[in-house]
């Protein structure tokens, strides 16, 4: 009997390990990614005020932290992390649009198009 408590215990410790590994992974990932969109975003797009600039960055890692939470809060489900992607991504679009001016946000929807690999992370 005591043999299979502490077996129970170390499945219980095991799955936990697990489970808070793929969290803290996909935190690190998301929080890396906004830097990194909001970097390509002033890569490709011009005329830029600094003033853009930190209204991308909050939109991005606002994204980011939807991202964050659709995924930890299923334990990194694909499919169901996938399933939240085209809502988040439309409300990110909508944000970046107000920010930007008609020509700014071309370029942008321009950058967004570029082929798989190379764009926007959670498009790929």
């Amino acid at each position: 009997m005591k043999t299979l408590k502490s077996f129970a215990l170390l499945t219980g410790m095991a799955f936990l390990a697990v489970t808070v590994s793929a969290q803290e992974k996909c935190t690190k990932d998301q929080q890396q990614s906004s830097q990194k969109q909001t970097d390509l975003i002033k890569k490709n797009v011009t005329g830029l005020t600094s003033n853009q600039k930190n209204k991308i960055l909050t939109v991005e890692q606002d994204y980011a932290i939807g991202m964050q939470e659709a995924c930890t809060g299923i334990n990194g489900n694909k499919d169901t992390v996938n399933s939240k992607k085209p809502q988040l991504h439309e409300t990110l679009d909508n944000q970046i649009k107000t920010i930007l001016t008609a020509n700014q946000y071309a370029q942008y929807l321009k950058m967004e198009e570029v082929p798989k690999g190379q764009g926007r992370t959670s498009k790929n």
